[in-house]
């Protein structure tokens, strides 16, 4: 077997190589490796309206370094460190930065955004609702709209008693009733003040109906004929014979010989308004010789 290696003074290698890296000098760090980190604290900034005076922007760094700030977007230059609005309603959106010296790394950049507002103004209508009419039963939906800064709040009314809930734009009633008749109106307010739309009036009436026949018109003399017609309510129709030679009696009709003409009525309800009165024609042939007519 042959012997390690051995350097002078009977030293093995394997020594030597780790005394000779411990006598070397360490390599030199980074610069950035030797810097300190930072931070930049930026406060949200609150929105503005239009007409607000130049405002100071207030940002700080962690080493103590100053803040630079920048205008990303929006209505909106810098004097310095203020802040001046243009006059023009948007979104600004503003970069505090700190670029770093020989002790401290660049901080991480904060953006921070606000909008600019119109100035505040009083509620004013730009549509005023309607008057309607409604069917028992049916929808009816009034309209209204109001501007102003901020936006105004709206409540009905009617006969001047707020209607509970009804504070949007639309008011509607899903099925009137006699009972919805009256006076309606709107009332806008906002911080700025308060506006009331002219009232309306709405009336509620009962629906229409109609009636229509069916069957034949052509009928034989003496043969007994049920009468059939409907109203579009679903009320029931009434006959009356008001021309020719015929016996009614409910709705079975029996005719003579010639041309009967039957009335259909319907009176209506509390929900309903009568009907137009229809009338039919029915010719009546002769019956069979040899049938004896009753």
């Amino acid at each position: 077997m042959k012997a390690a290696l051995a350097g002078p003074g009977g030293i093995g290698l394997a020594a030597l190589v780790a005394l000779a890296a411990l006598l070397s000098p360490a390599a030199p760090l980074r610069a950035e490796e030797t810097l300190r980190k930072q931070q930049i604290v930026f406060a949200e900034l609150p929105d503005r309206t239009v007409s607000d005076a130049p405002f100071e922007l207030v940002a700080k760094a962690s080493s103590g370094l100053p803040v630079t700030f920048t205008v990303v977007d929006g209505p909106a230059v810098l004097d310095g460190k203020k802040l001046r609005l243009t006059g023009t309603e948007g979104l600004v959106v503003v970069l505090a930065t700190q670029a770093g010296d020989a002790v401290f790394s660049p901080a991480r950049p904060e953006e921070r955004a606000f909008t600019v507002n119109p100035n505040p103004s009083a509620p004013a209508f730009t549509l005023e609702p309607r008057a309607g009419v409604a069917e028992i039963g049916s929808i009816l939906v009034l309209t209204a709209a109001a501007s102003g800064v901020p936006a105004p709040a709206l409540q009905w009314r009617k006969d001047g008693a707020a209607i509970p809930g009804a504070t949007e734009r639309a008011f509607t009633i899903a099925a009137a009733k006699m009972s919805d008749a009256g006076t309606y109106d709107v009332v806008a307010t906002n911080p700025s003040g308060t506006a009331a739309s002219e009232g309306v009036q709405v009336s509620v009436v009962k629906r229409h109906q109609f009636i229509s026949f069916q069957g034949s018109t052509s009928l034989t003399a003496g043969q007994p004929y049920a009468l059939s017609a409907s109203a579009s309510s679903g009320l029931q129709v009434r006959f009356a014979v008001v021309s020719g030679t015929a016996t009614l009696n409910g709705t079975l009709l029996t005719p003579q010989a010639g041309v009967v003409v039957v009335q259909a009525s319907q009176d209506g309800d509390a929900t309903y308004d009568a009907a137009p009165t229809v009338a039919e024609n029915f010719t009546v042939s002769a019956a069979p010789s040899g049938q004896r007519l009753p």
